[in-house]
């Protein structure tokens, strides 16, 4: 057993919530979902809001957005008045 404890980048904007950590740690996940997911936070770096992403009603600086090949949906939250912004991707909507 490991006792490797995995510190956050301080200097980058994306943050991945645990349950998102954990689809991407699980190997039970779908081997076309995992792709999808890893490509979100690259497809948000060049932009904090892409254009299919939208407000998330009733819950401020809330997005989302659909995984690539519409596989699924990712929820994140921006705050834009940060320089670069920060996002916090806190859960995926999987299209099982």
């Amino acid at each position: 057993m490991s006792d490797h404890v995995e510190v956050p980048d301080e200097d980058d904007p994306i943050t991945l919530s645990p349950a998102v950590e954990e689809l991407l740690d699980d190997p039970g996940t779908a081997p076309d979902l995992f792709p999808a997911v890893v490509a979100f936070p690259v497809d948000v770096r060049e932009n904090a809001v892409p254009h299919l992403s939208m407000p998330v009603p009733g819950r401020p600086g809330m997005h989302s957005a659909p995984l690539r090949r519409d596989l699924g949906l990712v929820e994140y939250a921006v705050d834009e008045e940060q320089d670069p912004p920060r996002i916090y991707v806190s859960r995926i909507l999987r299209m099982d």
